[in-house]
């Protein structure tokens, strides 16, 4: 049996949602809102990234569907009661720092304040000159857990010229070993800015050195730089295909729901969890089950079950 009135969210979305209450995990120091969607659904908000946002039980807010993860769960990012993505706001200035960037690359950065007395971290490009001031105008990228991604507005040129959900050619530059000695692919933009790919995580794609890949934008990463996803060499995003059944599996929310998972291998013999909306387990699958590619996220193809 599947859920009724089941909506599938996408990435970028921005719904409505009601706090119909908040609970807190026994044993833990984990608290969450409970949300519901405009289509009965509910999802589970960790309370310690919003603190400052003075939510409350029967507060209606407005989310984007910031992510959905590779086993299909979404997560949701509420409206900042301040900030909005893409407008400019003034900071309180508080110093320069030195930091490695997402491409393991030493850069600048300042270090400024907003109005929650939250400190932010904002990536200056070579060469910036910064004026002398108390405060330091920043445009906010993205929101991510109650946090301000933020850039430098006059520097919105080369890598910020991209746009967001749009496919560009890339070059693979090198390998490179970065946080925790693990090895990634370094990708160069016709601006010679660099993305950074986990190896790892795209072995299947069989890339060499020189090689030029198409990939899409998909958000700004914590320090300000774009992030890339590569166009997949099998699956297309909108098609269905046929994967071999594993099984089905019970999983619980941190409210102690029951949620079924179907587990499934791909072409490449990668497992992939896909998220069913079934109520009750089932197990009498066919050898091969149809499923619809949402999205492709590192490396994998995101599904949902294609039932008759």
């Amino acid at each position: 049996m599947n859920k009724q009135n089941q909506y599938k969210f996408t990435e970028g979305e921005i719904h409505q949602f009601n706090i119909t209450g908040f609970t807190e995990i026994p044993g833990t120091n984990e608290s969450f809102y409970i949300l519901e969607n405009p289509f009965g659904g509910k999802h589970l908000l960790k309370a310690i990234h919003y603190k400052h946002y003075n939510l409350g039980v029967n507060q209606i807010i407005n989310c984007t569907i910031d992510k959905i993860n590779c086993s299909g769960k979404i997560y949701l990012e509420p409206e900042n009661p301040i900030y909005k993505v893409g407008e400019i706001y003034s900071f309180d200035f508080i110093k320069i720092v030195d930091q490695i960037n997402s491409v393991g690359e030493k850069e600048k950065a300042v270090l400024v304040k907003d109005q929650f007395g939250m400190e932010i971290s904002c990536s200056l490009p070579a060469g910036f000159i910064l004026k002398e001031s108390k405060q330091l105008k920043c445009k906010v990228l993205r929101i991510k857990k109650g946090v301000l991604f933020l850039s430098i507005p006059e520097t919105d040129l080369k890598e910020n010229s991209l746009e967001i959900g749009k496919k560009y050619c890339f070059k693979v530059a090198e390998i490179k070993k970065l946080e925790k000695n693990i090895n990634y692919y370094i990708l160069k933009d016709e601006h010679e800015s660099s993305y950074a790919l986990k190896k790892d995580m795209y072995e299947h794609y069989e890339f060499k050195i020189g090689q030029g890949v198409e990939c899409t934008v998909t958000k700004y990463n914590t320090d300000g730089h774009l992030k890339i996803e590569p166009v997949h060499p099998h699956y297309q995003i909108g098609k269905s295909y046929r994967f071999k059944y594993i099984r089905t599996e019970e999983e619980k929310n941190p409210l102690g729901n029951k949620e079924f998972v179907v587990l499934v291998k791909d072409i490449y013999g990668i497992e992939t969890k896909v998220r069913s909306n079934l109520t009750e387990l089932k197990t009498d699958f066919p050898d091969y089950i149809s499923c619809k590619v949402d999205g492709i996220r590192k490396g994998k193809a995101i599904l949902s079950l294609v039932l008759n």
